[in-house]
């Protein structure tokens, strides 16, 4: 795998003193009013989102770095999940979706922000662009996405069983996509649950991940790196395993999950607290992963769901 370092990477950082005065410098975001600028105008485009898509959207859900506390200088992302009745109707969701981003680009493009939004690759199932924020001196990824509000905002036991057989089943890839936009909620809240120094920690495991790698080629398209969500479990688990310690030295920390991603084959983190490990779809696919695992083949598996 090939990397390419910076002149003044932070795996150069020579001490914690170092690494702190590096992370105050290139890595956490801004803070105090600035923060608050930054919150305000997220705030108004949410709302923009909102009355600009073409069909009332009964519910929405955001996700993303920034909203879970991770974001970084260099990396800020918002997920914004539009859940609608509209989207039930499971012989033309897809037609209804494309349709209805389509339409959302074309009004975002035409407001005061158009100017500020640069508008990223298009994608069957979302819209993604970029929003430069507080008078241009950063900018968010934000995703949009929308579908129908599968669990609702609060489920019952046995619908949340019934939306994890039926990802367990899905066979189009799509569809189980979509699906899974309804667990977003307790992802972000897994994340936002740990400490403020446990994200300082993601933040700088996030920064590496996102800065020490060389750009993608067709040399080296076939590489296999973790996810920033990935990431953010990994370095959760190593603090749990350390026993939740309020604080704890960040050179440690990296060291830690660096450790822990050099034998990823051997990585093997499952968190029961949001089902019993006895659900039968859980046992299904924890003997499958078993299996792969027995035959060589490195499989992942994150099941951060629903509380049961």
């Amino acid at each position: 795998m090939s990397a390419g370092f910076s002149p003044h990477n932070m795996l150069e950082c020579k001490g914690p003193q170092e690494l702190r005065r590096y992370a105050d410098r290139k890595i956490c975001p801004a803070s105090g009013s600035q923060r608050a600028a930054c919150a305000a105008e997220i705030g108004a485009l949410l709302q923009l989102i909102q009355t600009s898509f073409p069909v009332p959207a009964s519910r929405v859900i955001q996700g993303g770095s920034y909203v879970k506390g991770t974001d970084t200088q260099g990396c800020s992302e918002i997920d914004i999940v539009l859940l609608s009745e509209v989207f039930a109707d499971v012989n033309h969701f897809k037609k209804q979706l494309r349709e209805g981003l389509e339409t959302l680009r074309e009004s975002l493009m035409r407001t005061a922000y158009g100017n500020r939004i640069l508008m990223g690759k298009r994608t069957p199932l979302s819209l993604r662009f970029s929003f430069l924020c507080t008078e241009s001196l950063h900018s968010h990824s934000c995703e949009i996405m929308a579908y129908y509000d599968i669990l609702g905002p609060t489920p019952s036991t046995d619908l949340k069983l019934h939306l994890y057989r039926k990802l367990h089943l899905c066979k189009d890839g799509d569809e189980a996509q979509l699906c899974a936009l309804a667990l977003l909620r307790y992802q972000v809240d897994f994340v936002k649950a740990s400490g403020l120094r446990v994200k300082e920690l993601i933040r700088l495991m996030i920064h590496w991940l996102k800065t020490s790698f060389a750009s993608p080629t067709e040399e080296n398209k076939f590489r296999r790196l973790p996810s920033s969500y990935t990431v953010e479990l990994l370095t959760i688990y190593i603090w749990e395993r350390a026993e939740k310690p309020l604080s704890f030295s960040l050179v440690q920390g990296m060291r830690a999950v660096l450790k822990l991603l050099v034998q990823y084959a051997a990585i093997d983190v499952v968190w029961h607290r949001h089902y019993h490990r006895k659900f039968p779809i859980f046992v299904k696919v924890n003997q499958k992963r078993t299996r792969f695992k027995r035959e060589g083949t490195y499989v992942h598996l994150w099941l951060i769901h629903v509380d049961v």
